[in-house]
Parts: C-alpha cells; structure tokens; sequence
C-alpha cells in the first residue's frame, strides 16, 4: 500500500516507497543509486535515505522500452513485456528472474494473469495470442486470428469456469476441467473472445513419422558396444541446458567448480565470454568462483530461451471473432454486465452482456 511502479520507455523501472517521498528542492543533487542486485540482463539499484530505509528502488531491465508490466493476483510475481520481445517473470520479493519467453516476432505489447495465475496471456507485433504456462515455464497455446498487432489481452473472471477469480485455488472435489475466457483487441479494429481448455487444444503436428526415420546402417549393428558409447555421448549432449552446472557436492570438492562448469558447456569460449563480462560489468572485479559461477548462471537464462515454431504449440481457435469499429482498438475491460472497449480516437463503447440485455 506505500509502494508504486512506474516503467519508462527506457527500460527502467521505478518503485517508489510512498512513506518516505517529500518534496525535493529545485537545486537538489541528482539522486545517487548504489548497486545492490546483479541478473541475467539487468540490475537492481537502490537509493537510501538518511534512515538507510529503501526509499527509491531502480530495475535495470536493459530491455529496450517496456511497455506494460502486471502482478499475479497473489503480488508474488511480476511479468514485464518489453520491445525487445521477451516476457520476464520475476519473483517480486527475492527480485530473482524467474522464468522467460521470447515472441514469435516483434516486440509484445500486453501481458495478463490468469486469475488463478496459472497462465500468463501476452500479446504484441506477430499477430498472436500466447499463453504461457507459469509452472510448465513453457507455451501452452497460441491464438491465430487477428491480422494485426494485438494492443491488449485480459481475462473474463465471470465467463471462466472452474477457476477463482480471487487467486484462490477451488476446493479439489471439483473435477470439472477449468475453462479460461479472454479476450483480446488489436489494431485491426477486431475484439476476439477465446477459451483455453486443456480438450479444446489442438494436437501439434507431426512432421516427422517413424517410417521417415533412416534405418540402422550394417556396420552399426556389428559393434553394439561402440553404438552404446555413441548413444551415451549423443544422450549427454542432447540433454544439455544452459542450466546444467555442478551442484555444490556433487563434484569432487578438490576440483575447480569454473572450470567444471567450462567443460559442461559445449563452448568454451562462449563460457569465457561469460566471464570477462560478468567479472568487468560487476562492481566489484575479485569475485571468487562460487560467486563467478552464480552469475554465469544467470546470465545463461535468458539465452537458452528458444522460440517454438508455429507447428510445434498447440493452437486455440478464436470463439468470436467480430469488427467493433472503423479504428484502432486500444483496450477491453470485463465487468460483471458489461464489456467496455475503447478506440485509439478516444471514443469508448460499452457493450452489454446478452444476460443483462435480455433482462433489460
């Protein structure tokens, strides 16, 4: 309640502490910020007070421009899109990220929770709806339909079935799969209603078949005893994420914990790139390893996040689909009677729900 955010077109974000705000004189210095957090791709700074309180606290997110920012509905996390088409998941009180997404193409532009906060919805400049999956951490669907940029998606708590529109989960006797109604406007001037049911989900494709596999050469079968080393070596590079680092323990502790991370790495050079960044851009240059290798790790998040293809994500086909005026739609807001929408020539229509328009 004393806390509010404001984010800029610099990719910066501001929380400002309420409690501690008064009025700053004309020739006030320029407020001085000290580093108190370093991320995959971002910093965290915080400016204090003569009380050492936090009373200004600066994300870093060197992302380009961010253009919408929301909270679960449990204040845990928050989800930013930015220009440079990624969705950020950050644990709002250990200021980690969490979890990430890259766009089809383009920038996203729109970001919504799930009033559970299972989902997060986003939309931007590839013409889709994405729906990703906060415990998955991966795309659960895509929405095709609108032929332009989509400005703003949001969930309808009152037409979703079997979910809490308080965050709350439902008691566990209810077996009735969850349907989740939103919807989306875009700058072609179309409103687009979808549901997202886990049977409503249409299969991926598959363009690859067993028969299109090529059979097992002769001399392959000759040797099983080099085809199981191959197979091993083959599963241990398959496997690998940006992730896969030494646990504390797992390793002989005499051995160097950098140079165990280098050699999972399947570029080592990469992995010195790595390094000479994180040891110039942070503060201070004598980390010691375990500090090294903690940021090497999440520097790596953002860079193992991968695009899907189309064909690889199950898609979701528009319920309705309708064109609501001659310009570009900006903004939809749900109320219990009412469907509120607005253009980008300021003009707002309200739209009453076919409950309500009977009634009256």
């Amino acid at each position: 309640e004393t806390q509010f955010i404001a984010a800029f077109s610099s990719g910066n974000m501001y929380i400002f502490n309420t409690t501690y705000c008064t009025k700053t004189p004309i020739n006030e210095p320029v407020i001085a910020f000290t580093l108190s957090k370093q991320g995959d791709s971002y910093n965290i700074l915080v400016h204090r007070g003569k009380s050492r309180t936090k009373e200004i606290v600066k994300w870093e997110l060197k992302c380009g421009q961010i253009n919408e920012f929301s909270f679960s509905p449990d204040t845990k996390h928050l989800a930013v899109v930015s220009q440079d088409g990624f969705l950020r998941v950050f644990d709002f009180t250990s200021e980690d990220l969490v979890s990430a997404m890259r766009s089809y193409f383009g920038g996203l532009l729109c970001v919504c929770w799930s009033p559970d906060g299972r989902y997060i919805v986003t939309g931007g400049e590839d013409d889709l709806v994405t729906v990703w999956s906060l415990q998955d951490h991966k795309i659960t669907a895509r929405g095709e339909g609108h032929k332009s940029w989509v400005t703003m998606v949001t969930f309808d708590p009152y037409n979703s079935k079997g979910i809490a529109s308080n965050g709350r989960p439902l008691e566990e006797d209810n077996a009735e799969l969850p349907v989740y109604r939103f919807g989306s406007v875009g700058q072609d001037a179309h409103i687009f209603f979808w549901d997202l049911c886990e049977d409503s989900l249409e299969p991926v494709s598959t363009w690859r078949t067993k028969s299109d596999t090529p059979s097992e050469p002769e001399s392959d079968k000759k040797r099983p005893a080099e085809k199981t080393a191959n197979n091993s070596n083959n599963i241990s590079n398959s496997s690998y994420s940006s992730f896969t680092l030494p646990l504390k323990g797992s390793a002989n502790k005499k051995s160097n914990k950098v140079s165990d991370a280098a050699n999972t790495l399947p570029h080592r050079n990469k992995f010195s790139k790595l390094r000479s960044f994180v040891r110039h851009s942070h503060s201070d240059t004598h980390l010691s390893d375990s500090q090294l290798l903690r940021n090497i790790q999440c520097y790596t998040i953002l860079d193992s996040v991968k695009v899907p293809r189309l064909y690889e994500v199950p898609r979701i086909d528009p319920l309705v689909s309708k064109r609501v005026s001659s310009e570009r739609l900006t903004c939809i807001v749900f109320t219990k009677d009412y469907v509120l929408l607005s253009c980008n020539e300021g003009n707002i229509y309200v739209w009453s729900r076919p409950s309500n328009a009977l009634s009256s």
